[in-house]
């Protein structure tokens, strides 16, 4: 999927539920900068999003998809091979991002849920993988909530220890997800 659509579908993704939180804008900005869009063409994209009526951010989100996986794969003319967008691996990074987006907020909404569901099913992203994402982003935020329990304590090396610990589960926990990505093979 071309740079500037995959960050129009996260961001539409991210007014799915009605608004755009402040932590997921925080990791919308870390995406854009990894898919190298500089702050003009990310205000554009934020811009022509918000400008999306709601009850048409879904339909946007499916028109952003393309065709399904198994119709492209089908198809031999040339509209379908160049409205291909990407391949499996980058459907289930996109995935993984759009699962980041909807608990960044700790709050994984119906509607975010909804266009996960479709997305995965539309891109043929196996349960298994989509399962251990979902997994992943889960056991995420029970140590986000953790951490949040730990910085209320009084200064101690216990405090210092215990947010070490956490931060380093979080980042193994998000490292194992990257790595399993990055040896899909489909």
């Amino acid at each position: 999927m071309y740079r500037t659509n995959q960050a129009k579908l996260y961001y539409l993704f991210m007014l799915s539920d009605g608004e755009a939180s402040e932590r997921e804008k925080k990791l919308f900005t870390t995406i854009c900068k990894d898919l190298n869009i500089d702050a003009d063409e990310k205000k554009r994209i934020i811009k022509e999003c918000e400008n999306t009526p709601f009850d048409g951010i879904f339909d946007e989100i499916k028109e952003l998809a393309g065709e399904p996986v198994e119709e492209m794969r089908s198809s031999s003319s040339l509209l379908s091979i160049m409205s291909f967008l990407g391949n499996s691996k980058d459907y289930a990074t996109i995935l993984w991002n759009l699962i980041n987006l909807g608990y960044a907020d700790t709050r994984y909404t119906y509607e975010e849920r909804e266009i996960v569901d479709f997305l995965r099913e539309h891109w043929k992203v196996t349960e298994d993988l989509y399962q251990e994402m979902i997994d992943v982003a889960e056991t995420c935020l029970a140590l986000e909530e953790h951490k949040k329990w730990v910085e209320n304590l009084e200064e101690s090396d216990y405090k210092a220890e215990k947010m070490k610990q956490i931060k380093k589960d979080i980042k193994m926990a998000q490292d194992g997800i990257k790595l399993t990505l990055a040896e899909l093979d489909f």
